[in-house]
């Protein structure tokens, strides 16, 4: 090769260097680079043929090798890396309108790529340098291909982001930008569609990045931390695909993703795409999403799209247009749950607000809510032994979202309470949830329901009504509160508002009005005759509840007055065949406690409701007094011996009768204890009561006047004196 080649080469090797310097170069300055490039080649070309014959290589090769030797080692000489920075940046500017900002020095390097490294970096949502920067970087890293230089292309190898920090700005700017950039965002998408077509990356890396996002609908804002994410599109026809990890409120989750093919995307045809979400703190099970997405005019559609997650699954169509999110045609089946329709939310304001319409054939609320599956309560009752719990309820949920909703379901389960068909109606804005329940079905019964509650305040309050008419009570008070000690047909009316955080401020706080009625049916597991019979021979502790026995009743119920937690009740009644009941009292919700006075009578008849009036029974009063799962039983004896002599005369009345009842079996003669009631002219109060008590022993099947009872002093007394006066005190008890 002579020295015109080497000439040739150099002047070659000028017009290269040129180009990397951005055709900065001139005729002249071009010239004498190639003079001093053929001197060097000159120097070299005894070398390079040397090389040549002793590898046997081609001198082509070669002289490739040289002139990206030359490039490599001399063309850095003549790039000034502000030049580079300034010719980029501005690019990048023109092209986003975004303005960027390098505090840091800018590193460049030739080989085996070009490569270029700037410090502290910036980014600022306007190029007039004005507005505040909404990402941050240590460090800016990026890699190019040298060889798709020449047919135009970038080909980035590498885009590496260290310790990036990204605030997203709050909806108020979003918005404003929006509006401000609508015009140019159209005129935009075509430069930027085919600044892509000549765009590709093999890698984008973020490492130890955060994501600041904004406070929004009354919530604190929330931080994404250790980002770490890596993304890659080789082309802008090929898959667009990323992995990422991150950290978010403490817990950590993990997202992979792809588009089938970025450039069909965005020019609007059907690509598939996929998604990955793994994140054990939030979701039980990794959901998975695939569907074919469409991008045209600003609408990204996925039409259709199927989500899982473990036994979950939700199918339908997607759109997503103007911060409007839509779900169409939409199945699911989640918890236990199916139902379809639709969902849509608006997501330009401050806070949500999502209107949805859904039916289906179930709605397992306990599935939902993430409880365990339903079953029967303990007998014991519904509350647990420890009490009312003190545990702060979430209400702020009410206050994320503003919501209207309409749900139709066959069933509706809530622990082992199962409803339907019902329908419910609700609205939820600023705080306040109002739910309507009309005409739902429920254990045969036919029932009407309202609940609201106000969250706005720093107070939440809560109201509920409720009618429930003809319904099984056995059945639905079984499974609603393990309570199996009532059969029959029911009827519920409840007017009661509340306040509070916990279930025990709530239940303290409770006001209204509650009414219970069960008809033709039966008190399971007491035989209530049986019970009045124990308690001639001591106090009861407890229902003393029996499996087999049973106490029949025509009627049964009390209405409630209920302030601050205290069910006040005067109309407590049972009538049944052999025994009617009046009572009143007090049940104490917080401590779960009740204080009752009633008073069972024998009556001598063995119709219910429908009875003769004109067989009164012997009235015994009872005290109810004590926790309610296991309240002490005693007979008010004071309360009988106010009045002796009427209880012995109706007693002895009433003994005939219930021997001619057909079925009432031999119960002795009250006659029998008829002696010594006269003494000395004077009834014998001692021997009153005992004949009484006794007589009430027999009458209840405590045949043969076995049962010991308390006792008084036995004094005779006037019969005149018998009955007390209203301030006259009680007979002192002794046992005998």
């Amino acid at each position: 090769m002579g020295l015109i080649s080497w000439i040739v080469l150099g002047l070659i090797a000028g017009w290269l260097a040129s180009m990397i310097a951005g055709g900065g170069f001139g005729l002249l300055e071009t010239i004498v680079l190639g003079i001093v490039g053929a001197v060097v080649g000159g120097f070299l070309a005894g070398t390079v043929l040397k090389v040549a014959d002793v590898t046997g290589l081609n001198i082509e090769s070669i002289v490739v090798a040289v002139i990206g030797a030359i490039i490599v080692f001399v063309g850095p000489l003549f790039i000034s890396a502000d030049d580079v920075r300034s010719k980029l940046f501005a690019q990048v500017e023109a092209a986003t309108g975004y303005r960027l900002r390098v505090s840091g020095p800018v590193h460049i390097a030739m080989f085996p790529s070009l490569d270029l490294v700037a410090e502290d970096v910036g980014v600022a949502r306007s190029a007039s340098g004005d507005a505040a920067e909404i990402a941050t970087a240590k460090k800016l890293r990026f890699s190019l291909a040298l060889s798709t230089l020449l047919n135009g292309r970038v080909h980035i190898t590498e885009v590496t982001l260290v310790d990036p920090v990204i605030r997203l700005p709050q909806a108020e700017a979003q918005a404003s930008a929006g509006a401000e950039g609508a015009a140019g965002t159209r005129s935009t998408e075509k430069s930027a569609a085919s600044t892509l077509q000549r765009l590709g990356f093999d890698k984008l890396h973020i490492e130890n990045g955060t994501v600041i996002l904004p406070a929004s609908g009354g919530r604190p804002g929330k931080q994404i931390g250790a980002l770490m994410l890596e993304a890659s599109l080789p082309a802008i026809e090929d898959p667009l695909s990323f992995d990422m990890k991150a950290v978010l409120d403490g817990k950590r989750l993990r997202a992979a993703g792809s588009i089938g093919s970025l450039g069909h995307f965005l020019d609007g045809v059907a690509t598939p795409v996929s998604l990955a979400i793994d994140a054990p703190s939030y979701l039980a099970d990794s959901l998975a999403l695939a569907g074919t997405a469409t991008y045209k005019g600003g609408t990204l559609t996925l039409n259709p799209f199927t989500a899982k997650a473990g036994a979950n699954s939700v199918t339908g169509i997607a759109t997503y247009s103007g911060k409007t999110f839509a779900l169409n045609q939409l199945t699911a089946k989640v918890g236990g749950s199916t139902f379809a329709g639709a969902v849509s939310a608006d997501l330009s304001g401050d806070i949500p607000y999502i209107a949805a319409a859904l039916n289906g054939q179930t709605l397992n609320l306990d599935t939902l809510m993430g409880k365990p599956g339903g079953s029967a309560r303990s007998a014991g009752g519904g509350v647990a032994a420890s009490g009312w719990s003190d545990a702060k309820i979430d209400f702020s949920p009410l206050r994320a979202v503003n919501a209207k909703l309409k749900l139709s379901f066959g069933h509706l389960i809530s622990g082992a309470v199962t409803a339907g068909p019902i329908g419910i109606q609700a609205t939820l804005s600023g705080g306040k949830l109002n739910a309507e329940l009309a005409n739902f079905k429920l254990y045969n019964g036919t029932g009407n329901a309202s609940l609201s509650v106000d969250a706005s305040g720093a107070a939440p309050k809560q109201a509920l009504r409720l009618s429930l008419a003809k319904f099984d009570a056995y059945g639905f008070l079984k499974d609603a509160a393990g309570f199996q000690s009532i059969e029959g047909t029911g009827a519920i009316a409840i007017d009661l508002t509340a306040s509070g955080t916990s279930q025990r401020a709530m239940v303290s706080a409770l006001n209204g009005t509650a009414k219970l009625e069960f008809t033709d049916g039966a008190i399971r597991g007491m035989n209530i005759a049986k019970t009045m019979r124990s308690l001639t021979t001591g106090i009861l502790a407890g229902w003393e509840e029996s499996g087999t026995e049973k106490t029949d009743f025509a009627a049964l119920g009390a209405s409630f007055v209920v302030a601050k937690g205290q069910a006040q009740t005067s109309d407590l009644h049972l009538a049944g065949p052999l025994v009617r009941m009046t009572g009143a009292g007090n049940v104490d919700l917080p401590t779960q406690a009740l204080k009752f006075r009633v008073e069972p009578q024998v009556v001598a008849s063995l119709e219910g409701q429908g009875g003769k009036t004109d067989l009164k029974g012997l009235s015994v009063p009872v005290v109810i007094a004590g926790p309610w799962a296991k309240p002490s039983i005693y007979p008010d004896i004071a309360g009988i011996l106010q009045n002796p002599a009427a209880a012995y005369q109706q007693l002895n009345k009433l003994g005939g009768g219930l021997v001619s009842l057909p079925g009432a079996g031999s119960l002795g003669s009250t006659g029998s204890i008829a002696g010594g009631l006269i003494q000395n002219g004077k009834l014998n109060k001692g021997a009153l009561q005992e004949g009484a008590i006794k007589g009430l022993g027999q009458l209840l099947g405590n045949q043969g006047g076995g049962a010991q009872a308390p006792v008084v002093d036995q004094q005779p007394v006037d019969p005149a004196q018998v009955q007390p006066k209203p301030d006259q005190p009680k007979a002192k008890l002794k046992s005998s």
